[in-house]
């Protein structure tokens, strides 16, 4: 148990699902991204991890029927323990190849919870939260892939010879003229067709078009998002002509 009680989080938590990788698999991740942005805490230096394996999933990676219940019912569990029997933060889970990890940051000492005896449990020093910040902050090419995922398969079952080029077009929104014309340039060296129009205040759309057949969109859409993003605008999508 806690020697000291800590003070309640000083944030408003803010939950979020959303697609990322952990150790070169995809994952679904869970997370108070309010204690993310925090991270380190001062005096939660130790990583708890409770490992739930659950076996055959979905296709996104979810448990099935029962196991989807009970992971459910842990989570609130373990959530509450954390926060009442060991004065901690619970942070979140991550769930991949048919197992969840429920993850937590704890005082300097063990906590004394009470867990089912077939879930796996240890303790990690971790006083920069570094697994946290690092699995936990949303990736967007992670996000982006995901976008793409349902996209390709309605053009799939309208008959699309993914495999035929075509003409890919991406749309971007900028606030000003500077970076979308650094952002511009910046994609026309990655071989992009790049044309913008100016708004009444002064924003910039950015129309960005490439040759390419669709069983490569992953890395092309993920491309032009980078630079959208380094320079600080908006990525809007992209769009391409079905091809039979």
């Amino acid at each position: 148990m806690a020697l000291f009680r800590r003070s309640k989080p000083s944030w408003e938590p803010e939950w979020q699902t959303f697609p990322g990788r952990v150790d070169e698999a995809d994952a679904m991740l869970h997370a108070d991204l309010a204690a993310v942005r925090q991270a380190p805490i001062e005096g939660l230096g130790v990583r708890l991890m409770v490992r739930f394996g659950f076996g055959e999933a979905r296709p996104d990676g979810s448990p099935r029927g029962e196991a989807a219940h009970r992971l459910y019912v842990l989570e609130d569990k373990l959530a509450g323990q954390i926060a009442k029997r060991a004065d901690g933060c619970y942070v979140g889970r991550v769930i991949s190849g048919g197992e969840c990890v429920f993850v937590g940051h704890l005082p300097a000492e063990p906590a004394d919870l009470k867990l089912d005896a077939d879930l796996a449990v240890s303790y990690v020093d971790d006083p920069e939260w570094e697994y946290v910040r690092r699995v936990f902050t949303p990736d967007p090419a992670a996000e982006q892939r995901t976008y793409n995922k349902p996209l390709i398969t309605a053009l799939v079952a309208r008959g699309d010879r993914l495999e035929v080029p075509r003409q890919v077009e991406h749309s971007a929104h900028f606030a000003t003229q500077p970076p979308a014309s650094k952002a511009a340039a910046e994609l026309g060296k990655l071989g992009f067709r790049v044309s913008a129009s100016t708004g009444a205040e002064g924003d910039v759309t950015l129309t960005i078009s490439k040759l390419i057949a669709l069983t490569e969109i992953d890395q092309s859409s993920v491309a032009v998002l980078r630079v959208i993003r380094e320079y600080g605008g908006d990525y809007d999508g992209w769009g391409a002509e079905l091809v039979r």
